[in-house]
């Protein structure tokens, strides 16, 4: 005896597909700002590097890295996490280094607009580890980062307190500020999506037969609907599992559940991806195929035949079809009426053929 079906509690979305396609727009546009940032860091090592050290022997291993950001991220086989953390903690150091030299290397006084220009820099940092890390772990990383930057600007300026120590704690405090702020929309972002989620999820719910898996009534009237006024040429088959009550009243309602489980896979199985397939109602089944007339009686054979070899339990399965093509200017009720007009016909035959209206 056959197992009854349990239907799944999650929609079949293909969650692998869903992260490729991410991570593709993702590479792309830290490829497009790779590209638009490389030739500024060059120009500032050609204007300035001539006289400040730092960015004469320093900013050359910044481009390098940039350019082996541009390979890393145009080499599909680089796996794009190793890239983001590679960058997020490169220019977390390089960032770190250039404060150290400004507050220790040269007077912090006059290299004071250097300094703040610095923070539009960590900026970058906060937003990479927001885009990289969950909301909670990037807050977490970005409050030890502006520790470190107080300790280093702490113990450079807390022998001499003054002005440049207040200069100091005010940048610091804009940096907080900005680190937090970040971290409400990164948080308001990631609620909207789960919201999102949740949304298409109980839609998913709203619209499946969980039974089959397939499409229920109230989502194919949806499609039909839209087909209609959109005035497309489409074929319906209205198809319905012969002699089931039979099934139900012999060996019960759970194996009768798992016939109706591998007739739904049957015919899911056998359609185009253009086609759909849905459950119309107790043991019947509607397919909407967007071809012709001859292509779609074709297609409600291959299905009538693709049943028959349903082996279950040594009994005969088979289906009956109603078909009928769009008619364009009519209404849905129309429609479905001719479908049901030659599914009564196909019974009236015998059962086990397609019937065309």
């Amino acid at each position: 005896m056959e197992r009854r079906l349990t239907p799944i509690s999650h929609p079949p979305i293909d969650q692998k597909t869903a992260s490729m396609e991410i991570e593709e727009r993702k590479r792309r546009l830290y490829l497009i700002a790779s590209v638009i940032g490389l030739p500024s860091v060059y120009f500032v090592w050609r204007v300035y590097g001539v006289r400040d050290p730092f960015i004469r022997y320093v900013y050359p291993f910044l481009i390098a890295e940039a350019i082996l950001w541009i390979a890393a991220l145009l080499w599909q086989r680089v796996p794009l996490a190793w890239i983001e953390h590679f960058v997020l903690y490169s220019l977390g150091i390089f960032f770190l280094v250039k404060l150290t030299y400004y507050l220790y290397f040269v007077d912090p006084a006059t290299a004071w607009k250097e300094i703040e220009s610095l923070t539009g820099g960590m900026l970058i940092i906060f937003i990479l580890a927001y885009i990289i890390l969950s909301h909670r772990v990037a807050l977490r990383s970005v409050l030890i980062y502006i520790a470190l930057t107080f300790l280093v600007g702490l113990a450079r300026t807390l022998p001499e307190p003054g002005e440049l120590m207040t200069d100091f704690i005010r940048l610091e405090t804009r940096l907080v500020t900005v680190a937090v702020l970040t971290y409400i929309l990164a948080k308001v972002k990631d609620d909207l999506a789960l919201s999102q989620k949740r949304a298409a999820y109980w839609e998913w719910q709203a619209n499946i037969d969980h039974l089959t898996q397939l499409p229920n009534r109230r989502m194919l009237s949806a499609l039909l609907e839209e087909y209609l006024q959109a005035k497309k040429t489409f074929a319906i088959l209205l198809v319905d599992l012969d002699d089931f009550k039979c099934f139900n009243d012999t060996y019960g309602h759970d194996v009768g559940d798992v016939l109706l489980g591998r007739v739904a896979f049957t015919l899911k199985t056998n359609l185009r991806a253009s086609d759909t397939a849905a459950r119309w109602g107790g043991e019947e089944f509607l397919v909407v195929t967007e071809t012709n007339q001859a292509q779609a009686k074709a297609l409600a054979e291959r299905l009538r035949l693709e049943v028959q070899k349903i082996d279950f339990d040594q009994n005969l399965i088979s289906i009956s079809i109603g078909g009928t093509m769009s008619i364009r200017g009519e209404d849905l009720s129309s429609l479905l009426k001719r479908a049901d007009e030659a599914l009564y016909c196909a019974k009236a035959a015998g059962r086990n053929c397609v019937c065309w209206a």
